[in-house]
C-alpha cells in the first residue's frame, strides 16, 4: 500500500513550516494561511490550521533507504533533533518486520520515525538527505474499536492484516505503507504516550474509488 497524501492539524504553521521545510529540506508545494503542502518523497505531507483550540499530536513514520539507518540518526542529530531514548537506547529493531527505526518529536510533539525495512528495494549510495525520505509508510489511527475498524478498512480497501492481533493493535497494509490501527487507550510505542484521536485525512494509491470515514467524522480515507 502507498499513500499518496496525508494531512493532519496543526497550531503551530510558523513551526512547523520551518521544521519540514528549513530543517528537514522537505519542497514546500503550498503556503497559504490555513494550509502548508509538503514533498515527502512520494507522499505530500499537509498541514492545516486545527479548528479547535485542541493541541493535536500524531505518529507518522517515513521509510529510509534500507542502508542508511546510521547516516539518518547522524543527519538527523546534525540539524539539532533530540532522538528519543528509552532504556539508554535510540534505535528500535522490529524483528518480525526485518526493520529498524528511531523516532523524535516535531514542535507540534508528533512523534515522528523514520524506519529502515530490510525487504523493500531500496538502497542507495548516495549520501543520506532529505531526498531519502522516500515516502509515508506508517499513519497511527486510534479507535474506540480496533476490531470492528479493521473490518472495515480491510474489505473497503482490501488490505490484509499485516502484523498485531486485531484487538487492541493491528497493522494494515505491507512493508510499503501501513495504516497503525490501535486503541485510543492503548499508550504509543516507544514514548507511552495516550494517542489523541485528531482531525485526519489519509489517500491511498489503488484502482478502485472508495471512502470510509472513522471516529465521527475525524477520519477520512480515501482511494484514488
Amino acid at each position: 500500500m502507498k499513500f499518496s497524501k496525508v494531512l493532519l492539524s496543526t497550531q503551530q504553521f510558523e513551526a512547523i513550516k520551518g521544521f519540514y521545510g528549513s530543517l528537514l529540506g522537505l519542497d514546500v508545494l503550498e503556503d497559504q494561511p490555513s494550509q502548508l503542502l509538503f514533498q515527502a518523497g512520494s507522499t505530500i505531507l499537509a498541514f492545516r490550521k486545527a479548528s479547535s483550540q485542541d493541541q493535536p499530536y500524531y505518529h507518522i513514520a517515513f521509510t529510509i533507504p534500507a542502508n542508511k539507518f546510521s547516516e539518518a540518526k547522524q543527519w538527523v542529530s546534525e540539524r539539532g533533533i533530540a532522538l528519543f531514548s528509552k532504556d539508554g537506547q535510540n534505535e528500535f529493531l522490529f524483528e518480525n518486520w526485518n526493520a529498524s527505526a528511531f523516532y523524535f518529536y516535531d514542535p507540534d510533539g508528533n512523534l515522528i520515525e523514520f524506519i529502515a525495512h530490510h525487504t523493500l528495494n531500496n538502497t542507495t549510495d548516495e549520501a543520506f538527505g532529505s531526498k531519502n525520505l522516500l515516502c509515508i509508510s506508517e499513519i497511527g489511527l486510534p479507535v474506540d474499536n480496533v476490531s470492528q475498524v479493521v473490518k472495515e478498512l480491510t474489505e473497503t480497501f482490501r488490505l490484509r492484516l499485516w502484523s498485531g492481533d486485531g484487538q487492541q493493535f493491528a497493522a494494515l497494509g505491507d512493508a510499503e505503507g501501513r495504516l497503525i490501527v490501535v486503541d485510543k487507550h492503548r499508550p504509543w510505542f516507544p514514548d507511552g504516550r495516550i494517542p489523541g484521536v485528531f482531525d485526519t485525512r489519509v489517500s491511498i494509491e489503488g484502482t478502485d474509488s472508495a471512502r470510509v470515514v472513522l471516529q465521527n467524522g475525524l477520519y477520512e480515507l480515501r482511494s484514488t
